[in-house]
């Protein structure tokens, strides 16, 4: 726990003061102290009142735009470069080494409860701060209980239960221990204050600036914590049913609900979602696309700039080096100087369904030969793929590729007098940057702007926390659950003709799982699958896989005398082989429903409970 440091002002505020106090007092020798001195001054001015608030959002760091991403602790993608992820997909991880949780992570303990502690602090002073626009006040504090709820949402689907602070823990307390809240508590906690967020932004959408908090993203975040708090991990017969790992803990109410009725946990969740959809702010981009390959440009698009999904948003500008806008680099192609940071496995690849709605099937000789046609047309707008078209290569590399296509193969071409063999330039074995390299095969697409050299410029692409899909999709799982299919498969169709796919016709456990397939591609890179598979507890038949690539050869066909490769089923046959990869032993372990609590913490505050199988 953080709350017993000294207090601190945030965002330069404390800098900026400091400089000033020292310019203006000559008697430099008699001063307070400088962090006093700052608290002091900034809740006496509303700007610097609302500077404060504006570093409360730094802790939403660049949301899932991070080097090493959230998605590479599930079957979305591999991180290639180890950091910690390697422990997680081995279930590995411990109180005392965990360093992908506690150092990288969307989830980190300690930076979240820094925060709340800043928002605690704006709720203790804001009163007493001299606005004189009343509706500004409001909007700060509708803001400042977003976050809050925020961080805590953040702690709840990541440990469970944790302890809720909400006052400023000063110097001179005789204690700073305090036990994890039930998780029911939790969610009635974040509940709580993402309705008091709604209450002080309802109306004021059209002033407030670019990224900050509006009722709608209060709403859709008490829309996602009522759907998680309904489902099959957190109601713990259940739970306990399905694992014994948690059947053994002592604690449960730590980590669900122990009594009470799951229908209406559903209803509420189903409530929440459908609350969003009737203030008609928001819609799906392009509904009606009028063929595949419209499909697929228009949902691209959407991940690049605002649209009319847009709920709220993580922003980047190109003044600052955050790392939200090196996402091109952290994770394009080797052969274009990037990363190749985070890649999509072929588990990932192969979930994406034929254009006509069937499942792929590597046992389908169609299917094998040309495993990248007819696919869902979200398949191009997300992946890249051995011989996709991409952005312009390199001045140095423009020779070795004129054609700008992903090789991710090994290939034969013409020297004058045989065929020999080379490795595609963005993979491992390639000549631009053979350190770097997909294992796996395959690249994302998603979210990167064509338009930007990403070895030397930042993208300006926004992370969206929350979207309108989500909030449907939402919708739709509570309506399964509640037995309402015919209510969501109209709202499940909307997406699926977006995507310009067929219609689910599906009931029952068919069309539970035909909604899950939807979310998790619909979802894709977005933070949602690592939470998802364990809500449901379906951990070992999706993120417990093996992890899987590809490997492609491409071999001249007879007469064929190309000198430099590109893809071209005229002149090559290609084969293509799914293989298992070695360089992580994926593994799960029922420990891995939570995170562990850092052994640090836990030295810290004696009331704290590990979590079970730690």
């Amino acid at each position: 726990m953080q709350y017993y440091k000294i207090k601190r002002i945030y965002f330069g505020v404390a800098l900026v003061i400091g400089g000033l106090i020292t310019a203006c007092n000559k008697d430099f020798l008699n001063t307070q102290p400088r962090d006093e001195a700052a608290e002091d001054l900034v809740f006496t001015d509303p700007g610097l009142t609302e500077a404060f608030v504006n570093d409360i959002y730094n802790g939403l760091s660049s949301g899932g735009f991070l080097e090493t991403m959230l998605a590479s602790a599930t079957d979305e993608t591999m991180f290639t470069h180890g950091y910690g992820m390697k422990n997680m997909v081995e279930a590995t991880i411990s109180p005392t080494d965990a360093e992908y949780v506690t150092n990288r992570s969307t989830m980190r303990w300690g930076e979240l409860y820094k925060r709340i502690r800043a928002c605690n602090k704006l709720f203790s002073k804001i009163e007493g701060v001299p606005f004189d626009d009343g509706s500004v006040k409001d909007r700060l504090k509708g803001e400042t209980f977003f976050l809050r709820a925020y961080f805590y949402h953040q702690l709840v689907r990541g440990y469970g239960g944790v302890p809720l602070v909400d006052r400023v823990y000063e110097l001179g307390e005789t204690d700073y221990t305090i036990a994890r809240g039930s998780f029911e508590d939790c969610v009635n906690f974040i509940v709580k204050d993402c309705d008091s967020a709604a209450y002080y932004l309802e109306g004021k959408e059209g002033s407030i600036v670019k990224g900050r908090a509006t009722a709608g993203a209060a709403m859709a975040l008490k829309s996602r914590i009522l759907l998680y708090a309904a489902s099959d991990l957190h109601d713990v017969p259940t739970a306990q049913a399905k694992s014994s790992v948690i059947a053994g803990f002592s604690d449960p109410e730590l980590l669900g609900y122990t009594g009470g009725s799951r229908t209406e946990r559903w209803q509420k969740a189903k409530d929440a979602a459908k609350a969003i959809i009737d203030r008609g702010m928001y819609a799906l981009q392009s509904p009606d696309p009028a063929s595949a390959e419209e499909a697929t440009a228009n949902i691209q698009a959407m991940f690049l700039a605002d649209n009319s999904e847009s709920i709220f948003s993580r922003y980047f500008i190109n003044d600052k080096d955050e790392p939200g806008g090196n996402i091109g680099l952290y994770n394009g192609p080797n052969g274009y100087h990037n990363w190749a940071g985070n890649t999509p496995t072929q588990l990932l690849v192969d979930d994406y369904l034929m254009s006509d709605g069937t499942a792929f099937d590597w046992s389908n000789p169609a299917h094998k030969a040309n495993p990248y046609q007819n696919r869902d047309p979200r398949f191009y707008a997300t992946i890249l793929y051995d011989g996709a078209n991409w952005r312009k290569r390199p001045a140095d590399v423009q020779a070795k590729d004129p054609f700008n296509q992903v090789q991710t193969g090994r290939y034969e071409v013409y020297n004058g007098s045989q065929n020999v063999p080379v490795a595609g330039l963005d993979t491992r074995q390639g000549p631009i940057e053979d350190w770097n390299g997909t294992f796996t095969g395959y690249y994302f697409k998603k979210f990167i702007d064509t338009t930007i050299d990403a070895q030397f410029y930042n993208q300006q692409v926004p992370y969206p926390f929350f979207r309108y899909t989500e909030v449907l999709l939402n919708y739709v799982e509570a309506c399964i659950e509640l037995g309402e299919e015919g209510e969501a498969r109209t709202y499940l169709n909307m997406i699926r003709r977006r995507a310009f796919m067929p219609e689910i016709t599906a009931s029952g456990n068919a069309l539970r799982d035909a909604y899950r397939h939807e979310r998790e591609i619909e979802m894709a890179l977005e933070e949602q699958r690592f939470y998802d598979v364990r809500r449901w507890m379906i951990p070992q038949a999706t993120v417990g896989r093996p992890l899987k690539g590809i490997n492609i050869t491409a071999t001249l066909k007879p007469g064929s005398q190309l000198t430099i490769y590109r893809y071209d089923p005229n002149h090559y046959n290609y084969t293509y082989t799914p293989v298992t990869l070695e360089a992580e032993k994926r593994l799960w372990l029922d420990k891995m429903y939570f995170m562990p609590i850092q052994r640090d913490e836990i030295n810290r505050n004696n009331q704290l409970v590990q979590n079970p199988g730690y």
